[in-house]
């Protein structure tokens, strides 16, 4: 049996077997598919950067977002990531990166309060915000400055698969894709197969297309038993991106 595709306003109510999405906002789209209890795939900032694959690739998951979300276990045979490096001998520092304080990843967690706790529990560490709310945009580039740190303290950033690939210690909080990878008994390359498969290119349509439509039937039953994640709501931009900047200083 066929597809069919058809593509409707964020605004309007949905009527679907499956939902796709682009960003985990709380749309009138996405919100009925979940009252419904029907399953939706949220479309994000893609794992793997390199090679221009920020414009021309997503990471998607099934009834949440990255790693609140479900995807099937993924088929042995390999799709490209980068090459994992070696921690270079001068890293023996520690960063904390600061999220967009109002990124739909955070689920309308305080992330100052996230970032304060952070720097109390390790206040030799340097802090690095989120580079949209870096008022200055002098910062070097994240992979001239992962040469200096061993361990990375992350609440959601995609700057967690960064520190993986340079060979830092990466300790990640709850909805991240990478939590619990500082116990994880998988080695990088594993890590890095895995997520792998839960990053799709925009321009064509092969193998992980099947792997995603071998995934519904899961994620399907999931959805009718209530498993998946409600998009948070909205909280005061203004003032936490106040909050924020206080904390750069």
């Amino acid at each position: 049996m066929g597809h069919s595709v058809e593509s409707i306003d964020r605004n309007q109510d949905a009527d679907c077997d499956l939902l796709i999405q682009t960003g985990f906002a709380g749309t009138r789209a996405l919100l009925s598919q979940i009252d419904k209890l029907k399953p939706y795939i949220i479309m994000e900032a893609p794992f793997f950067r390199e090679g221009g694959a920020l414009a021309t690739h997503s990471s998607w998951g099934y009834n949440g977002l990255q790693g609140g979300a479900y995807r099937p276990t993924p088929p042995e045979e390999t799709r490209w990531h980068p090459t994992p490096r070696e921690l270079p001998e001068e890293a023996t520092k520690d960063l904390i990166v600061g999220q967009k304080p109002t990124d739909h990843s955070l689920r309308g967690s305080d992330h100052v309060e996230w970032i304060l706790s952070k720097r109390l529990l390790l206040p030799e560490a340097d802090f690095r915000p989120h580079p949209l709310m870096e008022p200055s945009n002098t910062m070097v580039s994240i992979e001239s400055a992962l040469r200096l740190y061993r361990r990375v303290f992350i609440y959601t950033s995609t700057v967690g698969v960064d520190a993986l690939l340079a060979g830092c210690e990466v300790h990640a909080s709850n909805g991240c894709s990478l939590v619990g990878v500082e116990g994880d008994e998988r080695t990088r390359e594993e890590i890095l197969h895995d997520l792998s498969w839960g990053q799709a290119s925009h321009l064509r349509y092969n193998e992980l297309g099947e792997h995603i439509l071998r995934g519904y039937g899961e994620a399907r039953e999931n959805a009718r038993r209530g498993l998946f994640e409600r998009p948070r709501g909205k909280i005061d931009g203004a003032a936490i991106c106040e909050q924020y900047y206080r904390c750069i200083v």
